[in-house]
Parts: structure tokens; sequence; C-alpha cells
């Protein structure tokens, strides 16, 4: 099969979506890999690497997706992109359909199939997600605890304190894997963390895991008014799978807290979870709000593009082997559920329900298409 590597354009995008020894196995497999060139080279892999375990280097994007029967990318495909999909290649990517839109509508008039690395599931974990969202939690608080400083416009709280003075709070809405790292990552400074999570089960496994020095309650109104307030720090990462994130977090909640206040927003590629959040860049990445510091960068581990597109490539990897690895991808979504199940437009059908009811679309079961 042949298979595409173009080059991420969306601002501040350094990561690539396969590692050298990634396409040296699937050359090894049989199959054409073409790669736009410098695709990697933020990533700090360059045209040479992928040209010597088989790869071949197109110096145009339109040529790139012209000659593959799939483009595998790590972003959703943004302006300079979008007249590829007539219906262009199947695309496998991060998409977040749900809060996009122009690019379902484009999939949909294109006849375009679009397979989300986002809704690839096993036993209701998203292995091809996680990583990233492991990476995204750990940095919230990098950046949050550095735009806490008063150079940065913050209220000058040093997240762990000091001797005699009390710690910084950290409030965490949602104790996924985004929430999880974000609160291993601000008790490691020192920070007194809560987080704030509605579900049951989760709340009791995330008490059995976690230090005691950091409290896991329950997401209420109640708690969530008594908490925010206070928090130095607030982090989103309310995620429903597939699904535009719930605006749980409202602005009179917002204006209670204290002025220099940073607020990092997780969940912006699904829309936002808080409602003060609107999407940013790594070039433009914050705007104020009620005197909050807001950080809403809609591809935070693109900021460390070697770490995320090595932890990306190696997670994504199997998916992408079962994916090409029959006669034509019909037959490969036939075979595996866990991909057949991720596909959100089958030749500009939507099969995912949640996308479609959140644009008011007729919902097509991918098991009867197929």
């Amino acid at each position: 099969m042949k298979i595409g590597i173009p080059k991420e354009i969306k601002k501040g995008e350094g990561r690539v979506a396969l590692i050298p020894a990634n396409i040296e196995d699937l050359v090894n497999k049989g199959h054409e890999i073409f790669v736009e060139t410098d695709a990697g080279k933020i990533a700090g892999f360059s045209n040479n690497d992928y040209e010597s375990v088989g790869a071949k280097i197109i110096n145009s994007k339109k040529d790139t997706y012209a000659i593959s029967d799939i483009i595998v990318k790590v972003k959703e495909p943004v302006k300079e992109e979008l007249n590829f999909f007539e219906p262009g290649p199947v695309i496998f990517s991060f998409l977040h359909l749900a809060a996009n839109h122009n690019l379902t509508k484009i999939f949909i008039d294109g006849n375009s199939t679009a397979i989300a690395f986002e809704s690839v599931r096993i036993d209701k974990e998203a292995p091809i997600l996680e990583p990233m969202s492991e990476i995204a939690g750990k940095m919230s608080i990098i950046v949050a605890s550095n735009l806490l400083s008063t150079h940065n416009g913050g209220s000058g709280v040093l997240l762990g304190g000091s001797s005699g003075v009390y710690r910084g709070n950290v409030v965490i809405l949602g104790g996924g894997t985004a929430g999880y790292s974000a609160a291993m990552s601000a008790y490691g400074l020192g920070a007194h963390v809560i987080i704030l999570e509605k579900n049951m089960d989760r709340i009791r496994y995330l008490n059995q895991i976690l230090p005691n020095g950091i409290s896991v309650l329950m997401s209420n109104l109640h708690n969530l008014r008594d908490y925010i307030g206070n928090a130095n720090i607030l982090i989103g990462s309310v995620y429903i799978p597939d699904s535009k994130a719930p605006r749980i977090i409202s602005r009179d909640m917002i204006q209670q807290m204290d002025k220099g206040s940073v607020i990092v927003d997780i969940a912006i590629d699904q829309g936002g979870c808080i409602e003060t959040s609107k999407p940013t860049s790594h070039e433009d990445p914050i705007f104020i709000q009620e005197d909050i510091i807001h950080y809403g960068v809609t591809n935070m581990p693109g900021a460390y593009p070697r770490t995320s597109t090595e932890a990306l490539s190696v997670n994504m990897y199997p998916f992408l082997v079962k994916l090409v690895a029959n006669e034509d991808i019909h037959s490969s979504l036939r075979k595996e559920k866990s991909l057949r199940e991720a596909v959100n437009i089958f030749q500009g059908k939507v099969t995912s329900k949640p996308i479609a009811d959140e644009f008011n679309y007729k919902f097509e079961d991918i098991e009867e298409l197929l």
C-alpha cells in the first residue's frame, strides 16, 4: 500500500507521524512510503534518516496526498490541506471532529474516509490518545507554574511554596490520563492538589494509586464552586470520547479566582471545558479574561516534538500495520473491530454517533456500510 507522511503545518506543530524505525518495518512488509520533505526535521529526523530506510522523499505536499492510498499525520488538516479530500486518500490522524464542523463538512462533501487516532479503543482505553494526554498533563503544570511568575503577568505564587509559607493550590477537572499526569506533576513540585472527577469508579481507583497528598473529590456544582475560587492553577482535562467537551466551569466561577491565577484548558481541542477558554497557538499561547491568564494551545505536545513523536509512533504503529495489512482498507476494517469503530467518516457518511448528534447529521452504522 502507498502510505504518505506529510509535513505538519499547524502552527507550532513539530511532530511527525512515524519515526524511521517504523518506516523501515513498513518497507520490509512491502509498502511504499512517501515522506514530504523535512516532515521530521523539527522532531530530529532528517530526510536522509527516512531515505536510508527505504522511504521516498516528496517535495510537494499536494503530490504527497495525490500519490498515497492513506495519509498518516499527527493533527487534523488545516486550511492549506483542505482541498485534498475530494475524496482524496484515507486519512488516519487526530481529528477531534466534534469540535470542528468545517472539517467534518469537508470530509462529508468530498466523500472522504477519516479514521481518528483518538477513536481507536481497546477495552475502553484509547492507546493512541493516552500518551499524548500524558504529555499534555505533565506539560500543563510546567506551563502554568511558569505563567504564575510576575514577569509573565501571574500572581507571583511559587507552586511549592517555601518553609513557613503556604503552597500553591492546583485544581484539576477530570481524573483521566491527562488529569492524573497533571496531578502527579503538581504534587511533585510540592503543590496542594485536588482532582474533581464525576465517575465514582475512577475516584476509587485514583484514591488507591495516588499519594495521600492528592485529594480526589466528586465533581459537582457545590465542589466546583467551593474549590475553583482558591485555585492558583486550574487545569481543564475533561474528556468525553468523540464528543465536544462540556463547559462545566462558568464565567462567574472564574471571576472568583484571584487575579493572576492561571487556567490551562487541555480539553480545548475538543472545544474546551471552561466558558472563558478559546483556542490559541504556541506562537501566541495566552490571553487574559477576567484578570486570569488563559492558556488554550490546541496541540500542546507539539512543543516537545521529539518525545511526543516517539511516543505517538510507538503506540500508533501497531494499528497502522493492521490497517494496511490487507489488499485494501475496507478489508482491514472488516477484520479489525478497534479500527472499524475508529472510523468517523466513511465515504462521506458520518459513522460516529456523537459527531452526527453534535451537527445534526444522519448517523450511519459502519457495520452496515462495510
